[in-house]
């Protein structure tokens, strides 16, 4: 039987969701904006020699330096969603290596590294979030061309097809399908295990699941139909292979997550402080390792206790299983009531493509004419605010 605080509790939900409140869709449009100034900011240093933690700290940085400047009465909860991440060719997000990682972007004569950077912010637990993949390429006049040029073409229409479909009336399985189409138009895969999600206030996975793959012989997600009121995290990953992943290895996890379900009488001093922090800083979001012991190094001495009694989770880091190459391409949409499907976050018209050429053609997939539908993009609701955030060399 439902229980009287359930109802509540679901009722509580819809209320704080309702698109159709410009309260929320202007808090949307902040953390939009602010996540749009963020990934701006790291491309521009997603330069050859840079030091991948120095490129993640940065868009870090400025997103805690926005939203400080803003909704400074009262309680309201503002920061980073999802912590800026770098991952290089084959890898899959939650990269995000710690202050002394010395690893950077770097090539040769003929090295062309693709590097996907994400991220996302919250105001009042109202989520935007992005990513793009960029190329590190030694011979810029040049253009990409090869498998790199058709993975970052097939991840880059898929997604733009995807945003064209999301609207009131279509089908989940219908987006899955075209995705599918562009990608074989490539002789691409579409990476398994990732997913588009419904995104609500504090949720970044609240419900409805659009798989980019669907994995044979498992449970498929149940198909939906898109609604008004809805809003989502729409997360594009296409590879040059066969699409399947495995767990990356290399190095320890970096990302991580407080379960708020979980309860523990943590006994190590320098665990509480770690779990006080990651709790006043960052809530139900996850983070990065690097940001939570910055002010104090030690409490990464009482990570190993809350991992143990289940406080906090690992935000696996994976990737493609053969090292084939990976795109990924990411932004977030709402479903407004009355006006349609609109996108939040920016994409490649503002933050611009990497120069690459595929001798194959999204017009062999069958939805290419998708294309030729209209996209109603967000305007900024921030007026311009001074950011000082800089990245020392």
């Amino acid at each position: 039987m439902t229980t009287a605080m359930e109802i509540y509790q679901a009722e509580r939900l819809d209320k704080d969701n309702l698109l159709s409140d410009p309260t929320v869709v202007n808090k949307y449009h902040i953390a939009a904006d602010i996540a749009n100034e963020a990934m701006k900011r790291v491309l521009e240093h997603t330069q050859l020699g840079r030091r991948i933690t120095d490129i993640c700290k940065l868009g870090d940085d400025i997103i805690l330096d926005m939203t400080s400047k803003i909704f400074k009465k009262g309680n309201t909860e503002r920061g980073v969603a999802r912590p800026t991440c770098l991952s290089v060719n084959n890898v899959l997000r939650n990269y995000a290596p710690g202050a002394d990682d010395q690893t950077a972007l770097v090539g040769g004569d003929v090295v062309k590294m693709l590097v996907i950077p994400e991220l996302g912010v919250h105001i009042d637990g109202y989520i935007a979030t992005l990513a793009h993949t960029t190329a590190i390429n030694p011979n810029p006049q040049q253009p990409i061309t090869g498998r790199s040029a058709d993975v970052i073409c097939a991840a880059y229409y898929a997604a733009e097809i995807a945003l064209r479909m999301i609207r009131p009336g279509n089908r989940s399985s219908e987006v899955i399908d075209a995705i599918s189409r562009v990608a074989a138009a490539f002789n691409c895969t579409p990476v398994s295990a990732t997913s588009s999600f419904m995104i609500r206030r504090y949720l970044l996975e609240a419900g409805n699941e659009l798989p980019n793959a669907i994995i044979p012989d498992a449970e498929p997600p149940a198909p939906f139909d898109f609604l008004e009121n809805e809003a989502y995290s729409i997360n594009i990953f296409m590879s040059t292979g066969t699409g399947d992943i495995r767990p990356y290895t290399d190095v320890r996890p970096t990302v991580y997550q407080r379960d708020v379900n979980a309860n523990y009488p943590l006994k190590l001093k320098t665990s509480r402080a770690l779990l006080s922090e990651v709790s006043k800083q960052y809530g139900v979001f996850p983070f990065a390792l690097r940001t939570a012991v910055e002010k104090d190094p030690r409490a990464r001495l009482g990570l190993q206790e809350c991992l143990n009694h289940g406080v906090l989770m690992p935000r696996d880091m994976m990737c493609e299983a053969n090292r084939e190459a990976v795109a990924h391409f990411g932004f977030t949409v709402l479903l407004l009531p009355g006006s349609g499907p609109m996108r939040m976050t920016v994409g490649s018209d503002v933050l611009g493509l990497p120069y690459v050429h595929s001798d194959k053609s999204i017009e062999a997939s069958g939805v290419a004419g998708i294309l030729k539908m209209a996209v109603r993009n967000a305007k900024s609701k921030v007026p311009a605010m001074k950011q000082e955030t800089v990245m020392e060399m």
